[in-house]
């Protein structure tokens, strides 16, 4: 994922950058990519991506579009796409409507779809009457 602009040595404007070194503690909101390469302990929301960089560490829980993990998360997820890539370590529970790990990333937690797509698939089911089908008679 490129965190700059193309052709130009600057950061996108629509990027939230969070440092090395950095130590953030309580609850962050932000509708920009998210980029995270310092601490981050708390609940994080957002409308776009959160990305957990290779040196990132976050404790908490993340509400996100689609969150990246190439650096260590230790909590739960609810995002639309979740991808643990090969350097991602993730400890906690996931829900989310897509799920990649890249080899060599970690997963160690407890992974669900998102309530809306199971409900989708309830609801196109049909419930048979098993004596009206004669399904159970000479068994």
């Amino acid at each position: 994922m490129a965190v700059f602009s193309k052709g130009s040595g600057k950061f996108n404007s629509e990027t939230t950058i969070i440092s090395e070194g950095a130590y953030i503690k309580g609850e962050l909101a932000c509708g920009s990519v998210l980029y995270i390469e310092g601490h981050v302990d708390g609940m994080i929301k957002s409308s776009n991506t959160v990305v957990i960089g290779k040196n990132g560490k976050v404790t908490g829980i993340i509400s996100a579009s689609k969150v990246v993990v190439n650096g260590v998360f230790e909590g739960n997820v609810d995002a639309d796409s979740v991808e643990i890539l090969s350097g991602g370590f993730v400890l906690g529970d996931i829900c989310s409507d897509s799920l990649s790990i890249e080899t060599g990333g970690k997963f160690d937690g407890k992974n669900s779809l998102k309530a809306s797509n199971s409900m989708k698939s309830l609801e196109n089911l049909e419930i048979i009457d098993t004596e009206e089908s004669g399904a159970s008679k000479n068994i």
